[in-house]
């Protein structure tokens, strides 16, 4: 495992991409995973369940959703 963690930190530092590294960076604190839209679609269809996340805030209209309970 020691030989791995070298070999990554080594392809890090040499990075010449900074976007590239600044997403991989973003992605690993996240825990979300970096791939295009086409591939995350493919695995979420094959688990069943949902990889890319929702929108930040409130869903539109859910004021009148609550309307009708007394609110």
């Amino acid at each position: 495992m020691g030989t791995v963690t070298i070999y990554l930190e080594e392809v890090l530092v040499e990075a010449e991409d900074k976007e590239m590294l600044r997403m991989l960076r973003i992605r690993t604190q996240t825990g979300r995973p970096l791939a295009s839209d086409r591939f995350m679609g493919k695995v979420e269809t094959f688990l069943g369940r949902r990889v890319r996340p929702l929108p930040v805030g409130r869903p539109f209209g859910w004021r009148k959703d609550q309307a009708g309970n007394g609110q």
